[in-house]
């Protein structure tokens, strides 16, 4: 019996370490919610006081936004001093931790302005934004493009004009543009043939690189990655990962950073006409004030 109550006893002693030495780490999660960052994913922005982009002149898509309404988003974010963040900046500061949050970004809020495909009306009616919002605020404000390179400078008759490496290259010269790749062709990666698979990574790596290999000293170009479609599985999740440091999906939810976040489906919000800029600043709003910890 006396040995009965020795073994418990023991194990009570060491339940009771076990907890008290969990308080620390419990008070550290209390302190440090989950990161709450919303990513948002357009396509097209088209001006609509632009004759060539009306209706009558330009084939009108559900993921299109208009100019005046990302101006009206976008300024919002600027004057309330939202941290834009690159795509390694969510990598080095948030995923991996690599890095602390330089100070002076604590009390801001981050988010992420991202445009999938390359298209030329982000060139022509977004870069005028930013140009104008850095005079009018004192700072640059960065957008993350992904690119499908293998469509560069494509503009054909009926078919929606694609940014050329020249015109990426001036952006990112001017310290706009965050350029990622979208995969070489926008292909379906989760219904093609393992060799065609390789080929759309490894071949959008390499085209986006040899655009911006003299401008590009740190190699941060076509290292991150947004799935065509939004569409992922296993097999295209184990692939990326030779070639890309994360991947980017649409699913509608706010990326959450924590210790479970899968940084090869990083969670994006899809941006179309439906959405006012009311509606897409306050989304913004819920993003987490970054706190000194």
């Amino acid at each position: 019996m006396a040995k009965k109550n020795r073994i418990l006893l023991s194990f009570l002693i060491s339940l009771f370490c076990v907890i008290l030495l969990s308080v620390p780490a419990l008070g550290v999660t209390y302190r440090n919610p989950r990161i709450r960052i919303p990513i948002f994913g357009l396509h097209d922005i088209i001006n609509e006081a632009n004759i060539n982009q009306s209706p009558e002149n330009r084939s009108q898509f559900e993921n299109d936004y208009f100019k005046q309404d990302f101006y009206t988003f976008i300024n919002y974010l600027a004057k309330n001093n939202y941290w834009f963040l690159t795509t390694q900046d969510l990598f080095i500061y948030f995923i991996e931790k690599s890095q602390p949050i330089p100070p002076e970004k604590i009390g801001q809020k981050p988010v992420m302005i991202t445009f999938d495909d390359g298209y030329y009306g982000v060139h022509e009616n977004v870069l005028p934004i930013l140009k104008d919002l850095e005079k009018k605020y004192n700072k640059k404000i960065k957008i993350v493009l992904f690119v499908n390179p293998g469509l560069m400078g494509v503009k054909l008759k009926d078919f929606l004009p694609h940014v050329s490496c020249a015109e990426l290259r001036d952006g990112y010269k001017r310290g706009y543009y965050d350029i990622q790749s979208h995969s070489q062709t926008h292909k379906q990666l989760t219904l093609i043939k393992r060799k065609d698979l390789k080929f759309e990574l490894e071949q959008a790596k390499l085209d986006l690189r040899t655009c911006t290999k003299d401008l590009d000293k740190n190699k941060l170009v076509a290292a991150h990655f947004a799935y065509p479609f939004g569409q992922v599985n296993r097999r295209v999740e184990k692939a990326l990962s030779p070639y890309y440091l994360t991947g980017y999906i649409y699913d509608g939810n706010m990326t959450r950073i924590n210790r479970y976040t899968n940084k090869y489906r990083i969670s994006r919000i899809t941006v179309n006409r439906d959405n006012s800029p009311r509606n897409l600043i306050g989304i913004a709003k819920r993003a987490t004030t970054l706190k000194k910890l």
